[in-house]
C-alpha cells in the first residue's frame, strides 16, 4: 500500500509521544493537584495523540478487509473524522464541566480553533467521495492531531507548579 511508510512513521511518533507522556506524568505531576487547565491539556494530549496513532494505521487495518484503494482511503478519512469529532466534543465537554473559558492568545489559537472543525468537515466530505485527495487529507489530519498532541506535551512538560499559598 502506498504511503504506508509515512503513516507508520507517524504512528511511531504518536506512540513515542504517548510514552514520554507517561514518564512525565509519573515523574512530574500528582494528578490530585492538577488544576482544570492541566486536566484539559492532558486530555487533549492523550486523545489527539491516540487519534494520530489509530488514524495512521487505519488504511492498513481497513486494507485487510478490502482491496479497493478508494474505499480504503474513504473509510480511513471517515474514521479519523469521527475520532477527531469525538475528541473535539470531549474537549468542549470537559471545558464546560470545569468552566474553562477559551483564552485566545494570538493568531495561532484562532487558527487552531478554525482548522480543527474545517478538517473534520473535509474528512467527512472526502469519505463521501467529493474530494479527490483522500491520501493527502488523511495525512494532514494525522499530522494535525499529532501537532495538537505534541504542542500540549511541550506545554505540559514546561509547567512549573506555583505555590498557591504565597
Amino acid at each position: 500500500m502506498e504511503h504506508s511508510d509515512l503513516l507508520n512513521t507517524l504512528a511511531q511518533i504518536a506512540l513515542g509521544t504517548l510514552g514520554f507522556t507517561g514518564v512525565v506524568v509519573a515523574l512530574k505531576h500528582n494528578s490530585d493537584n492538577w488544576d482544570n487547565y492541566e486536566k484539559i491539556r492532558f486530555q487533549a494530549l492523550v486523545t489527539t495523540t491516540l487519534t494520530a496513532l489509530v488514524g495512521s494505521l487505519l488504511p492498513q487495518i481497513i486494507g485487510i478487509a478490502s482491496e479497493d484503494d478508494s474505499l480504503i482511503w474513504k473509510l480511513a478519512n471517515l474514521g479519523i473524522g469521527l475520532m477527531h469529532l469525538v475528541n473535539f466534543g470531549s474537549i468542549i465537554s470537559t471545558a464546560v464541566k470545569y468552566k474553562i473559558k477559551p483564552e485566545f492568545r494570538g493568531i495561532k489559537d484562532i487558527l487552531d480553533t478554525i482548522i480543527g472543525p474545517a478538517l473534520i468537515l473535509l474528512h467527512f466530505i472526502a469519505a463521501l467521495g467529493y474530494i479527490p485527495w483522500l491520501k493527502l487529507l488523511l495525512v494532514i489530519g494525522v499530522l494535525q492531531q499529532l501537532y495538537i498532541g505534541i504542542s500540549n506535551f511541550l506545554v505540559f512538560i514546561s509547567w512549573k507548579k506555583v505555590d498557591k499559598n504565597l
